[in-house]
């Protein structure tokens, strides 16, 4: 069975990595329509990437049969609402990151798709990059024992925030919603726990200005404490995570972003091995992944729910910043 998708929002993203990714899902799906206000941009989009159809409305695409799954690429404050219209439509969603800009609105989304009984997806693609699949492994083989504590940097470097990500009522937030949320779920994912409490501090202090570096730290309810810088202003950066357990570390380097080469150092009492690891595949891989889920019944890796609790963790961050206290990760 071949699953049709749909675009609604045709920036960077979509255009350079996702709609490429639905190219090469074969027989499996393909892209039938995308959707733009501007109406060249709409039909430039769709000639570019084999699209059947180009939309000026996203009303329109939702009425369109050909469509069964819906890849949602606009500003963060329009997620939850066109992704609520979707399931009312009966259509599957991989959503953008963040799901929503509030956690209410998240959790509206999660049971309007569970009502639906469609499938929800929250595109954190870092879970597929190489090294998390095989970090995620070897945690679940405890080949380092018990995980005491998790530092992550996730950076481009100094990259400046851009176009819609400028405007406060389109982003929400700054790096935390832009970079961060990615190192927040990889967490959650990497170690099968939730947040309990968590304390942040901002390159902006506690004002409502747009971060460009958030730098938290994470209590789990299993006890692992973690450390996440996420910036765009370091220019010599290093997208790396180390995990240390009690009778082992796992060190990544050039891992934590996407469309990178790196590697793996997993050193306990045997000694050291290092492998090499990608990220240039992580959407290819995410977006097959979601197409599955759909075409098998499957839950989505990330979930709608997952994203709900991304949400969460996120609300608890910048209320730690801007309040100057540790905070409680409401479940």
């Amino acid at each position: 069975m071949t699953l049709g998708w749909g675009i609604i929002g045709t920036g960077g993203f979509a255009g350079s990595a996702v709609a490429p990714a639905i190219s090469v899902l074969g027989d499996r799906g393909t892209l039938m329509a995308a959707v733009s206000r501007d109406r060249g941009r709409a039909d430039e989009f769709a000639a570019k990437h084999g699209a059947a159809r180009a939309y000026t409305a996203y009303e329109d695409l939702l009425r369109d049969p050909a469509v069964q799954i819906i890849y949602i690429s606009t500003p963060n404050a329009q997620h939850a609402e066109q992704a609520i219209a979707a399931a009312r439509a009966g259509k599957h969603v991989l959503c953008e990151k963040p799901l929503a800009l509030t956690s209410a609105d998240a959790r509206r989304v999660v049971e309007e798709f569970a009502k639906a009984g469609l499938k929800l997806g929250t595109h954190f693609q870092t879970r597929h990059h190489t090294a998390f699949v095989e970090t995620k492994r070897l945690l679940e083989e405890r080949a380092i024992g018990d995980v005491i504590l998790v530092q992550v940097e996730v950076s481009p470097g100094a990259a400046p925030l851009g176009g819609w990500r400028t405007d406060p009522s389109l982003a929400g937030l700054g790096v935390i919603n832009n970079l961060g949320v990615h190192a927040y779920d990889l967490l959650r994912y990497l170690l099968g726990s939730e947040v309990r409490e968590v304390v942040a501090l901002t390159n902006v202090g506690r004002t409502q200005e747009l971060e460009r570096m958030a730098v938290a730290l994470l209590r789990f309810e299993n006890g692992v404490l973690a450390y996440v810088n996420a910036n765009q202003n370091v220019p010599f950066y290093q997208p790396d995570i180390a995990i240390y357990g009690t009778s082992g570390r796992i060190v990544g380097a050039d891992c934590t972003r996407p469309f990178r080469d790196g590697e793996l150092r997993v050193l306990t009492e045997a000694g050291e091995r290092v492998t090499k690891h990608t990220s240039r595949d992580a959407v290819v891989r995410s977006v097959a992944a979601f197409n599955t889920a759909v075409a098998e019944n499957r839950e989505p890796n990330a979930s709608g729910v997952d994203g709900w609790r991304n949400v969460q963790v996120t609300e608890a961050l910048i209320a730690s910043a801007r309040e100057g206290r540790l905070m409680q990760v409401a479940h």
